[in-house]
């Protein structure tokens, strides 16, 4: 059985309901078999959802590791302002979030396979990110280090992850790259950070 940051293959017709609110709004997305947290909405991403909907975001923004979409997909049915590319290495995730995108009516969006940067040429104003921990340190700080060779000068990256899961050990590599790294909010043992120059 593949994990769910691999490239596995779309193979699965089992799809789980995986209902929350945010903004008053009630949003039901659908998830496969092999794809990360997929029966409910996991703790990192409801709080990364909840700081980036009190943030001003505008212009193109990253959710990279989307999964079946909740946190791009989130944001982009609640901010006008914000243009959202979806990217995850899960063929299958990615599969999920454009029947997710289009069950919600989003079409001024892109979601796409990419393992990392590869499949992603442009720069973005916002990225966010909920780093898949069991790939390890050193992929996850590769990524960081892509990360910041694709935001906008003023660009912003958000961060979520559990504290004894490495928050910390994160945070310092993350103040190797930029000149500023704010802890945001923390709830449940998880940090959200936001890292810029």
């Amino acid at each position: 059985m593949g994990h769910y940051f691999e490239n596995n293959p779309v193979k699965s017709s089992i799809q789980y309901p995986v209902e929350f609110t945010f903004n008053q709004r009630k949003f039901t997305l659908f998830a496969s078999k092999g794809v990360f947290s997929k029966k409910a909405l996991d703790a990192g991403s409801a709080l990364l959802i909840k700081v980036l909907l009190q943030e001003t975001l505008q212009g193109e923004c990253l959710d990279l590791g989307c999964g079946y979409g909740p946190v791009g997909l989130t944001v982009a049915s609640l901010n006008a302002q914000t243009v959202w590319t979806l990217a995850d290495i899960n063929e299958q995730a990615v599969t999920d979030a454009r029947t997710n995108a289009n069950r919600l009516g989003l079409k001024n969006l892109q979601i796409v396979t990419s393992d990392g940067f590869n499949e992603l040429t442009k720069n973005f104003d916002v990225i966010a990110f909920n780093p898949p921990i069991r790939v390890g340190k050193k992929t996850i700080y590769r990524l960081y280090q892509e990360i910041e060779q694709h935001l906008y000068p003023n660009g912003r990256l958000f961060i979520v992850i559990r504290k004894d899961k490495g928050a910390l050990s994160h945070l310092t590599f993350l103040q190797t790259l930029y000149q500023k790294v704010t802890l945001l909010h923390k709830d449940q043992g998880y940090h959200v950070y936001q890292a810029n120059h």
